[in-house]
């Protein structure tokens, strides 16, 4: 994105909202203006459409301090914060928003913020549809100059950077006593960094240098007069620019901890989550369907071997082992042929089929055996019956169809035995 959109949010909801959108890579501004208030904000919308966008908070409503750490603590450091800094904040830690912007090994530099104030923030930007990654106080997108204050007047305030991660807010009144301050700290602060052999020489000459001249950097036209100072009047821009020229180079973002942007992917699991979750439920129900359905298949295939063994044991009762299932079919496959009396079609198959409604009419008629010559066309039955009318009436019926011949009937012990040839008409 070559192209950026920089919003400066306000204090209160009435107050304006200055914006810009800026090139970077052209070093020029596309287009700005500002808002009468928070609630035309829905307005910029169309403007942070495929562009970063960066937000700028109100340095009034965030404090920045420096923190120094406990010896030995540094790891601890993080969970120790609140507690370090309670006693200056006149309100609970529990309501406030504390951000470490940069740490050493002595030192630290902190944001604090209130948690209702980032809420309200990020809630009138999310309703507005605009995204952003960074939030970052206003102050802290001035430059960083070295030897003194960086300062720029906008809407009767002056917003000023005295440090890489320091920086506040006056009103005109108020300006005059800041400078003096930070001025007055900037003194003791080179006083105390005097090396040892720079005492001594002054110690021998007796001459004290000048106070160092604190640089005030000024962006828009001050007349105040401040001893130990000297002006610089920087070339005048419009300072929504040169707060978007810092904000693109700030390392500084209070989006952290439950304000932390979500990534992209975790957006859209959101919309999705609930169709992935159906869909992963058919999924479910219809794997667990085809399971049921193959063990049921299996259970079946397996029954319908344990019965193909069985009939080929009944079929040839000295075979007992059944190695593979083609071993089976062939075995079968021969026994077929050899009844079939050498025949290669289905004709036993089609006896078979014929006679059968006739046995069924007779059931006193007990096939022995049966042999099928198919070269004669014919079908020899072996039968046992109790009695001998049950041969006649099993002779009259097949008689309507084929041509019949009965062999002769033997009784043994109470059981009539005999042949009957069936040929076709």
């Amino acid at each position: 994105m070559s192209e950026h959109l920089i919003i400066r949010l306000n204090s209160q909801s009435s107050d304006p909202i200055q914006w810009i959108v800026w090139s970077p890579e052209n070093k020029e501004v596309i287009v700005s203006g500002e808002l009468s208030s928070s609630e035309t904000i829905e307005s910029l919308t169309q403007y942070s459409v495929q562009r970063s966008v960066s937000v700028l908070l109100p340095s009034s409503d965030i404090l920045l301090r420096e923190v120094s750490i406990p010896e030995g603590a540094a790891r601890q450091f993080p969970s120790m914060l609140p507690f370090i800094i309670e006693d200056d904040l006149a309100q609970d830690v529990d309501d406030l928003h504390i951000v470490i912007l940069k740490k050493d090994s002595k030192t630290a530099q902190v944001a604090v913020v209130e948690h209702q104030k980032m809420e309200r923030w990020v809630a009138l930007l999310t309703d507005a549809g605009i995204q952003t990654k960074r939030f970052i106080p206003d102050v802290l997108s001035l430059p960083s100059h070295q030897d003194g204050v960086a300062m720029v007047e906008l809407n009767q305030q002056w917003l000023l950077r005295y440090g890489e991660y320091q920086g506040a807010i006056a009103e005109p009144e108020w300006l005059p006593m800041l400078l003096d301050g930070l001025v007055k700290h900037a003194v003791q602060t080179a006083d105390g960094i005097v090396v040892q052999e720079e005492k001594e020489e002054q110690e021998e000459s007796d001459e004290v240098d000048d106070a160092p001249c604190y640089a005030l950097h000024s962006y828009s036209p001050c007349s105040v007069e401040i001893e130990n100072t000297k002006h610089v009047q920087e070339t005048p821009e419009l300072i929504m620019q040169l707060l978007a020229k810092g904000a693109l180079t700030s390392r500084v973002n209070l989006l952290s901890g439950k304000y932390r942007p979500q990534s992209s992917w975790r957006k859209h699991w959101r919309i999705w989550q609930k169709v992935i979750l159906a869909f992963g439920l058919v999924m479910v129900a219809f794997v667990a369907q085809h399971v049921s359905e193959v063990q049921k298949l299996e259970q079946h295939s397996l029954a319908l071997r344990a019965e193909s063994e069985r009939i080929f044991r009944d079929v040839f009762p000295g075979k007992r082992k059944i190695p593979t299932m083609s071993y089976l079919k062939s075995q079968m496959k021969n026994e077929e042929s050899r009844l079939q009396g050498g025949s290669g079609g289905d004709d036993l198959l089609a006896w078979m089929s014929e006679l059968t409604p006739y046995l069924i009419k007779v059931p006193q008629v007990k096939l022995q055996s049966l042999k099928f010559d198919g070269k004669r066309d014919e079908l020899r039955l072996q039968a046992s019956a109790s009695d001998f009318p049950y041969f006649e009436q099993l002779t009259s019926e097949l008689n309507t169809k084929f041509d019949v011949e009965q062999g002769q009937l033997n009784k043994n012990q109470g059981q009539v035995f005999g042949a009957i040839i069936i040929r076709r008409k």
